[in-house]
């Protein structure tokens, strides 16, 4: 479950706290120290998951590098080249290159 943080809008109170709850429920309007309607759920930065960290050519690069790695190992592993594009396509690709070999 999310973790949300909340602050009191009262002036006098300005309590700050975290509260945990389902993503579908209505935040609290009840500040738990002063008990006025006066609570408000903050916009945060959140944990950090999910955030692209790179970004322009330093994402293309990271790209093209586990591209390559990912083709090193289906060169490899026959195996996992199969799964990577589909059993059909393999085979197809398998039978145009014995076709090449034998010079059809």
């Amino acid at each position: 479950m999310p973790e949300y943080e909340h602050c009191c809008l009262n002036t006098e109170c300005n309590h700050e706290w975290c509260d945990t709850y389902s993503i579908k429920s209505d935040p609290p309007t009840t500040c738990p120290a002063c008990h006025q309607e006066t609570a408000k759920r903050l916009i945060s930065g959140g944990s950090g998951k999910g955030i692209v960290a790179l970004s322009g050519a330093e994402l293309v690069a990271a790209t093209k590098a586990g591209a390559a790695a990912i083709e090193k190992h289906a060169a490899q592993n026959e195996g996992f080249a199969a799964s990577f594009i589909g059993d059909g396509l393999y085979e197809r690709k398998q039978q145009q290159m014995d076709k090449a070999k034998r010079g059809w």
